[in-house]
């Protein structure tokens, strides 16, 4: 019958192209779970790199803090020699003035520098963190396109049954079509079953023939809007050059204006 060997090649078909579906998500999914294990890689490394930038800034701290406590020593010996000390020869107690001076000045440099140090250390701890934070997206990222293909290949388990199970009653119903002597009990449950199948094709044939209905009023309507809208931009699009022209006449009339203002005043007030 033709229409038998017509409906077992279209789910042979709808199957085959099922398979190739399915076999195209597995190997995304196969590719996607790489990713999601690739981007936990990084983020362990990430982290390794925030606890190490962690470990460098509290030696530097500690030395920065060092170099205060001697910017202030020298600041202390500095103001201790303010004045001279008796006995003490003017040239001398200069020349101790100016170490004292220069030790205070290379401490503070030193003191710079330290600080300096700890800021780039913290601001490696924070690229080291924003680092993982990304790696942190990167996961979330993968592991949701890795359950969106495994949904996608769930969903496709009920359709390729369903196929599967139509292919597998044609092919029962052909059998008993075919059979050599006639089985008249068979023929007659096969005969229920063409009949409501035939009923349920009739009903997706009706369905679709009405979303297609309604599918072209949508495009219609669209379509009429879509002219409605071109209408109305045309006369934007000539309005606006005479809009523009508009104040551009309006600027050059304040312009003119603001100058015989500016002309009146220069002339100072008017004789009665």
């Amino acid at each position: 019958m033709p229409f038998l060997q017509q409906e077992t090649a279209r789910l042979q078909t709808a199957l085959q192209a099922m398979a190739a579906q399915q076999a195209a998500l597995t190997t995304q999914l196969t590719t996607q779970q790489q990713a999601v294990t690739a981007a936990h890689t990084q983020r362990t490394s990430a982290q390794t790199g925030v606890t190490q930038a962690q470990a460098r800034v509290a030696p530097l701290q500690t030395a920065a803090a060092a170099a205060d406590a001697q910017v202030a020593e020298a600041q202390q010996d500095l103001q201790d020699a303010a004045e001279p000390p008796q006995g003490v020869p003017p040239a001398t107690w200069r020349a101790r003035l100016a170490a004292l001076r220069k030790n205070l000045t290379l401490a503070q440099t030193a003191a710079t520098a330290a600080h300096a140090k700890v800021t780039e250390a913290q601001q490696g701890v924070a690229q080291a963190q924003a680092q993982v934070q990304a790696a942190d997206r990167q996961i979330a990222t993968a592991t949701a396109a890795v359950q969106a293909t495994q949904t996608a290949i769930a969903a496709l388990q009920p359709r390729r049954q369903e196929l599967q199970t139509g292919l597998t009653d044609l092919e029962r119903i052909n059998t008993e079509i075919t059979r050599d002597p006639l089985d008249r009990a068979a023929l007659q449950q096969v005969a229920a079953q063409l009949s409501a199948r035939t009923a349920t094709l009739e009903e997706s044939h009706l369905v679709a023939r009405f979303e297609l209905e309604d599918a072209e009023t949508l495009l219609a309507n669209s379509i009429t809007r879509r002219n409605e809208l071109t209408t109305l931009l045309d006369g934007l699009a000539t309005q606006i050059p005479q809009a523009e022209a508009q104040a551009a006449a309006a600027q050059e009339a304040l312009a003119a204006a603001e100058a015989e203002v500016t002309a009146l005043l220069r002339e100072g007030p008017l004789s009665l």
